[in-house]
């Protein structure tokens, strides 16, 4: 098997560098700088003939010669002015997947494969660190920081994407009572006790059609889809019923909520049902001084 020529070696490593078979050579003055590069990669380094058979490998490529890959069946075959063309290699013993990139030179009359490995498998825990982060920032751009509930952003945006879409739809628009008093008598921070407290009592009722948002200070929106008026009502019910519970546990600072409740069906107008269920918390905000209840 014919070994090949120092500067066919330095021609390869210049094309799939370059991505060009013409460009100006780097002079290297000894075999021990070219074992260097070698070495020094990011990748693996192998050199083919025109039949596939491997004429130079580094050490991170040397498992093509003795272990299982899909090396055979998946390189591309050498022709002229093949220039950094990519390929995946699986190497099945090791369980791991590179990214090849192969381009095709003339050593005299003969043509050879450089082929650069890149072990992808590196970049994985960058990946997910990326990953974690993107949702680290989706969450912080959709969620209120205070009660971890949607913000007013994604409430918007679910109004145009989703909620205009539905057959039926049910919002409850409910506002703390008193709370600047809290603010203003106790402090900020048992202010910020009485917001997470009613947002733990919309926690209760959550689920993947039944939607709550933390809109403004003490306002807080709940939507709900997929449901009939009855269902509507039973979802009011059982979000009275875990405050009442949170309310229960006496921790000196009770928490009451005024709430709008408003129901649309097929063919509803959203701005409508949006407003009249405003409306009907100061409704009820008027009703619960008075000592009354809200009206459905």
């Amino acid at each position: 098997m014919k070994i090949p020529r120092k500067d066919a070696i330095l021609n390869c490593i210049k094309a799939v560098r370059l991505g060009k078979e013409q460009a100006e050579m780097k002079t290297y003055h000894s075999d021990g700088e070219i074992l260097r590069f070698f070495r020094e990669d990011i990748g693996g380094i192998l050199i083919t003939d025109g039949d596939g058979n491997v004429l130079y490998s580094d050490a991170k490529a040397a498992f093509i010669r003795t272990e299982k890959t899909n090396w055979k069946a998946a390189c591309p075959a050498p022709r002229p002015g093949q220039k950094a063309e990519t390929w995946d290699l699986l190497h099945t013993d090791g369980g791991k997947t590179y990214m090849v990139i192969t381009s095709t030179i003339m050593d005299g009359n003969e043509m050879r494969q450089i082929h650069h490995l890149v072990d992808t498998s590196l970049y994985i825990g960058l990946y997910r660190d990326i990953t974690e982060y993107s949702k680290s920032l989706q969450i912080q751009k959709e969620r209120d920081r205070l009660t971890g509930l949607f913000n007013k952003g994604k409430l918007m945006e679910m109004k145009r994407n989703l909620f205009v879409r539905q057959e039926t739809i049910a919002v409850y628009n409910m506002d703390i009572n008193g709370l600047k008093q809290v603010n203003d008598t106790i402090g900020h921070e048992a202010g910020d006790r009485l917001i997470r407290k009613a947002a733990d009592s919309l926690k209760a009722i959550e689920a993947r059609n039944i939607m709550p948002f933390r809109v403004g200070g003490d306002e807080f929106i709940v939507v709900a889809i997929h449901v009939t008026r009855e269902n509507a009502e039973n979802i009011l019910r059982k979000w009275e019923g875990a405050l009442e519970a949170l309310n229960r546990q006496d921790d000196g600072l009770p928490c009451t909520v005024a709430c709008g409740f408003a129901f649309g069906e097929k063919g509803f107008d959203m701005e409508e049902v949006f407003a009249l269920a405003d409306q009907r918390m100061y409704e009820d905000k008027k009703a619960k001084k008075a000592g009354g209840s809200r009206p459905l």
